[in-house]
């Protein structure tokens, strides 16, 4: 059964808001600049801590102050993305409505802005077609995106090749991401685990050794590594060491990839002992996990499964 209306809106919207997580903050325009950056830092800080409908009308001000500001109206569909996720089945159409004219009005503003335009490709690839949904228009986006960064023009492709169900597809884009751009974190472990989560964890391994060949010391792409090994239960002593070597290690922290937490690290332990038949050692990392961080819920859902 395909998704309903009100579940495709839901999906845009979580969407759309990873999408402009991952954005650079634009330098304003000279005109109004102070009052234009107050507001902008404001609203950045209000979609920051949960607060979305506040930080709709702060990005409403800016626009108002500077229609001319594509970082305003990029913000301020990016926090409309997040407040559709909470409106009425009724309302959803019309917030969606709104999240896509920002968008485009940022991308006419300034064609060269890259989350407004990956914004627009999850629009057109979940929105009903009478909403302006449009797998040809996603495409079109995915193009201009590959034009301006090759490597996120790999992971627009990549999207859209799941959501279009294409494995092959989906394959030859986080493939080529990670060839083309082998120092990049991001492109590695995005390919690692698209293998891992598709039952080829044997060929995840070696793209993440190629990785750490040149990078020994990365504390996040060691533990990648240790994280597959639990997860699939194989090259259990190398994921162990790994693991080790991260809570030993003071070594790179990978600024282009996601940081790794101490708990996280033991639970990745746990799972390995859990994996040898070693529940005394299991347990002791779960509980090592729980107490660096008592509401680490995935180790204690972990300890109560010993």
């Amino acid at each position: 059964m395909g998704l309903t209306w009100n579940h495709r809106y839901l999906a845009l919207a979580i969407a759309l808001v990873i999408a402009l997580t991952i954005a650079p903050t634009i330098a304003p325009t000279a005109l109004h600049a102070q009052s234009l950056d107050d507001l902008l830092r404001t609203g950045r800080a209000q979609a920051d801590s949960g607060k979305a409908d506040e930080a709709v009308k702060t990005f409403e001000r800016a626009v108002k102050l500077n229609p001319q500001s594509a970082e305003a109206h990029m913000r301020l569909g990016s926090a409309l993305g997040s407040v559709a996720q909470k409106v009425s089945v009724i309302r959803q159409p019309f917030v969606a409505k709104r999240i896509k004219a920002e968008f485009e009005r940022a991308v006419e503003l300034d064609p060269t802005l890259l989350a407004p335009r990956e914004g627009l490709l999850q629009f057109y690839l979940r929105a009903p077609g009478v909403m302006g949904g449009s797998e040809a228009k996603a495409r079109e986006q995915a193009a201009a995106i590959a034009k301006l960064n090759r490597l996120r023009g790999h992971f627009a492709a990549a999207t859209i090749a799941n959501v279009t169900k294409d494995a092959s597809g989906a394959d030859k884009a986080y493939r080529a991401a990670a060839a083309e751009f082998p120092d990049s974190l991001n492109a590695v472990t995005t390919y690692a685990n698209y293998l891992l989560n598709n039952d080829r964890a044997d060929e995840a391994f070696p793209v993440l050794d190629r990785y750490l060949a040149k990078h020994a010391d990365d504390r996040v792409a060691l533990f990648w590594f240790g994280r597959t090994a639990a997860v699939t239960g194989k090259q259990l002593d190398r994921g162990e060491q790994a693991l080790k070597s991260v809570l030993a290690s003071q070594g790179s922290a990978s600024a282009n990839g996601p940081r790794v937490t101490t708990e996280a690290v033991h639970l990745r332990l746990g799972e390995i002992a859990a994996k040898r038949g070693d529940k005394a050692k299991a347990r002791a990392a779960f509980e090592e996990a729980l107490r660096i961080n008592p509401k680490f819920e995935p180790a204690r859902k972990a300890l109560a499964a010993l």
